[in-house]
């Protein structure tokens, strides 16, 4: 079970600098730095660098939950399911001269990985179907990743006993205590998923819809079709707030059944 790590100061005990070597960056933005470090003979970690929060979010976050813990559980909650992902290894948070206050998640490193879409445009063909076998897996653990986009899904081509595809970058999503089979939560996520597939090159009446469920593979279908685009900052927005009081009232329920007793054991009524 991966471990969860936590420290208020700078996080030294995750990762070996704060610092990265040029030639190790994945992603530099002002905010955001990711980067790769080697594996003391063992498999490579990355680490993810949430960097300038400032004072109010890191107020905010001591007294709810930090982004990186965030994250960091619901990579534990597609572990425990499993469902291919990039295995979190500790998260923790601190303040620096230098990234004011900050926040680091490590994952292990997938062997040989890849962006989907950069593999789409580099590859002559591929076997969608198991990706969306995966995402209806995940939809039945109760988890909506919210931005299931090609660049979120890693190939990973170093390890050929390994699941080819595997979720990441899950800082927007969300679990449920029940299945979202069904919903319209999960129904935007193959949207995401299935534009932005047609994006890179994937024909729409190419996409496998019907490894997910032949019933809500003809519903996206026809979204995709017609050129709906979920992406859009209101559309967004309003999905935010959905996915809040949505999982707000699921929680709510499951706490509100949780002392009943099953029905075969419920008295009966006297007449």
């Amino acid at each position: 079970m991966p471990r969860t790590v936590f420290a208020r100061t700078s996080p030294v005990d995750l990762v070996d600098s704060l610092h990265p070597e040029h030639d190790a960056i994945l992603k530099l933005e002002d905010r955001t730095v990711v980067w790769r470090e080697e594996g003391a003979g063992g498999p490579g970690k990355v680490v993810k660098l949430y960097r300038r929060r400032g004072g109010s979010t890191a107020l905010r976050s001591r007294i709810f939950r930090f982004r990186t813990e965030r994250e960091f559980r619901r990579l534990q909650h597609l572990a425990r399911w499993g469902i291919p992902c990039t295995p979190p290894l500790g998260w923790a948070a601190g303040w620096t001269p230098e990234h004011g206050h900050h926040e680091v998640l490590v994952m292990e490193e997938v062997p040989g990985a890849v962006e989907l879409g950069v593999h789409l445009a580099d590859a002559e063909e591929m076997d969608l179907a198991p990706l969306f076998r995966i995402v209806r897996r995940m939809h039945e653990s109760g988890f909506c990743h919210q931005t299931l986009y090609a660049a979120n899904v890693l190939v990973s081509r170093g390890n050929p006993g390994r699941d080819a595809f595997v979720m990441c970058d899950v800082p927007r999503s969300w679990t449920f205590p029940r299945s979202l089979l069904g919903t319209s939560m999960a129904r935007y996520d193959l949207l995401d998923l299935s534009a932005s597939l047609v994006e890179v090159g994937v024909p729409p009446t190419e996409v496998p819809l019907q490894a997910y469920d032949s019933r809500e593979g003809r519903m996206v279908m026809g979204l995709l079709l017609e050129g709906v685009d979920p992406r859009g900052k209101r559309k967004r927005l309003r999905r935010d707030l959905t996915a809040r009081i949505r999982w707000a009232g699921a929680w709510s329920a499951s706490w509100k059944r949780r002392d009943r007793p099953a029905d075969g054991l419920r008295g009966e009524r006297a007449s």
